[in-house]
């Protein structure tokens, strides 16, 4: 084992550091003795993030191994409020929203549309907006629907952050976040469109989307006051369980049982599970 001619000083004492002048410097010793080379010099500043200084001593004076130097991180941006009301309009061309007027008429697909912060974007699409918590708006999910409320699969989904800026710094949330509170259970979807419509069957929770299967992290769920109930879709049931494990949440297995009784196909979710048994709570719907 290589035998290095110096090593920082054992023990807690400390001296004035040359940089930041705190008592916070740790000096270099000659190895195996206390003989400190230069306690004006050579050292490391224990101040790593503030400070930095760290010099090894050595017969060329000029030299200086490489620093650590502390990089805060950049902050994040945020969609504009004008940008975003911009979109709150058109609601004849969206898709997505016509289907919500279908199944429970105008007044309930504004109220939705208000409370999730739906958007109309251009051909028709759709925008679910990620309000976090502090009612900034992370960014927002473009998707695209059929009549019939199915996904148009010709279409691929986009962000809209990715049009602001190639620069743009954020960090996705659940879809319907800033709805979240510590008074109210909250239960978790994969998709935008179950967790609106959700909302109206089962209004005693409040229902937020992944956006994906994969979208689940800490990350993410620690931004969350509470998770009462898991609504995984047919097959995510037991890596949602692994993933939402920190909450301790309800596991709703209902979606497998229902796909393995033939009532449901494979990858079908909650929704799919109320719209085929007529389970929603006594809504009339106008169209399924």
């Amino acid at each position: 084992m290589k035998q290095y001619k110096y090593e920082l000083m054992k023990g807690s004492r400390r001296y004035i550091c040359p940089k930041c002048h705190k008592k916070e410097f740790k000096v270099y010793v000659k190895t195996g003795t206390n003989i400190v080379v230069d306690e004006t010099k050579y050292g490391r500043c224990n101040r790593q993030n503030s400070c930095g200084y760290f010099r090894y001593p050595d017969t060329n004076e000029d030299w200086t191994p490489p620093q650590f130097v502390y990089t805060p991180p950049k902050p994040l941006d945020y969609v504009s409020k004008d940008v975003v009301e911009a979109t709150f309009n058109q609601y004849k061309s969206n898709v997505f929203f016509m289907y919500l007027v279908k199944l429970f008429g105008i007044e309930k697909a504004y109220q939705l549309q208000e409370a999730y912060n739906i958007g109309t974007a251009k051909g028709g699409g759709t925008i679910f907006w990620q309000q976090d918590r502090e009612l900034n708006i992370r960014t927002g999910k473009v998707m695209y629907y059929n009549p019939n409320g199915k996904r148009n699969k010709d279409r691929m989904s986009w962000f809209v952050h990715k049009k602001i800026s190639k620069d743009f710094n954020y960090r996705q949330c659940f879809f319907g976040l800033h709805l979240t509170t510590p008074d109210k259970p909250v239960a978790l979807c994969e998709s935008e469109k179950t967790a609106i419509i959700m909302s109206v069957f089962e209004p005693s929770y409040t229902w937020i989307a992944s956006g994906g299967s994969e979208m689940l992290n800490d990350e993410r769920l620690f931004e969350l006051p509470r998770l009462d109930k898991v609504f995984a879709d047919n097959g995510q049931f037991e890596k949602w369980e692994r993933k939402t494990r920190m909450f301790l949440p309800e596991m709703d297995i209902s979606v497998d049982e229902a796909v393995e009784s033939g009532i449901l196909k494979e990858g079908d979710d909650i929704l799919d599970l109320y719209l085929a048994t007529g389970k929603i709570n006594g809504w009339q719907l106008k169209a399924v």
